[in-house]
């Protein structure tokens, strides 16, 4: 009988570590999920400041007066983005708050929970600044490369607008064989 008493603790015991084990789990994934919604909303939200910055300054440069339909679902974006924020942040407090140990004078070392949503954060603060560094080179690129197009597009007027060596017209004569000057 004894032995039996000892089987049963023992299934027990491990039934409960497996239960804490899957509230432990289930509440992380919650955390991760929502703190990566919320990058993702910050993003949406940074976009649409971005955009209407953007709008804003090319209606003040021109000293056109600024064209609701143009801004309002730029502000509503950002708008909407701040709330799911909150929200996806209430859903994180209240996964923290739900988080507790079946037994916690039984658990031989409590997980802190503070301590690996601060790692959570950081690794997700990391992401957004590589993000914003990636964003940063891509726009920088994009420039260069309009640059790049501009000074090719000034070599072909140039090479375009020489004129024919043999016979001084504007461009390369078809009856003689003379090339444009270089």
């Amino acid at each position: 009988m004894a032995l039996n008493d000892s089987l049963e603790a023992l299934k027990s015991f491990v039934a409960e570590a497996a239960q804490a084990a899957a509230r432990v789990t289930k509440n992380a994934a919650a955390v991760t999920k929502s703190n990566i919604n919320i990058l993702t909303e910050q993003d949406k939200q940074k976009k649409a400041y971005l955009e209407l910055g953007k709008l804003y300054y090319r209606d003040y440069i021109t000293g056109e007066e600024p064209d609701d339909a143009e801004y309002l679902p730029l502000c509503e974006a950002i708008t909407e983005a701040a709330k799911n924020i909150e929200a996806l942040r209430g859903e994180v407090e209240t996964a923290k708050a739900n988080f507790k140990p079946a037994k916690e004078e039984e658990a031989e070392e409590p997980v802190n929970f503070e301590e690996e949503l601060e790692n959570l954060h950081k690794e997700l603060d990391e992401l957004g600044e590589n993000l914003a560094k990636l964003e940063k080179v891509e726009a920088e690129a994009s420039e260069k490369l309009e640059d790049v197009e501009q000074a090719v597009d000034a070599v072909f007027e140039v090479v375009d607008d020489s004129p024919c060596a043999a016979c001084e017209t504007p461009e390369a004569c078809e009856g003689c064989e003379a090339k444009p000057e270089e």
